[in-house]
């Protein structure tokens, strides 16, 4: 009897941004940055052709989704709720600025939601997991995106969906 065994494997990267959490009783009410670590981790059959013979997922390929979708938007910016009137008071002053400046010095990314480790991890696992269906459809294995986990700090990280 044959047993089919899933795997996993996940891919790392870095970042550094900023972000604010508005109704804090503390420290984090004010904008301060972090050095962001985020992992995706996927399953699934390993790939039995091709370029990806042997894999779940090729780490090259997983990382450059992950650069696009994730690095590339948030690096060396400020993710903000974009109820926080300090996104407001932000873009409002780009706007006088023109394009040509604000390039230069501001990088918003505005989230639905208050931009905590936990949000963070929500709002990048939809749009990552989203992008590996997407260039799977046609495969004859589909890798999926398990979860994403968000290290704030080296002491404090969140992950989403956590499935205990």
């Amino acid at each position: 009897m044959t047993t089919i065994s899933k795997y996993s494997c996940t891919r790392r990267i870095e970042l550094d941004a900023a972000h604010r959490v508005p109704d804090h009783k503390s420290k984090c009410f004010a904008i301060h940055g972090h050095r962001y670590v985020v992992e995706a981790t996927c399953s699934g059959l390993l790939h039995a052709s091709g370029s990806e013979t042997g894999m779940v997922i090729d780490f090259g390929f997983l990382k450059e989704d992950m650069m696009n979708v994730i690095h590339e938007p948030c690096d060396h910016g400020i993710i903000l709720h974009d109820k926080d009137p300090v996104a407001t008071m932000l873009l409002d002053q780009a706007l006088v600025l023109g394009p040509e400046i604000r390039g230069c010095w501001l990088k918003i990314y505005l989230l639905q939601a208050v931009p905590t480790a936990e949000n963070l991890a929500k709002h990048w696992y939809q749009l990552l997991a989203s992008v590996i269906e997407d260039q799977y459809t046609h495969a004859a294995v589909h890798p999926k995106l398990e979860y994403l986990d968000v290290w704030e700090t080296p002491n404090c990280h969140a992950r989403y969906p956590f499935n205990g």
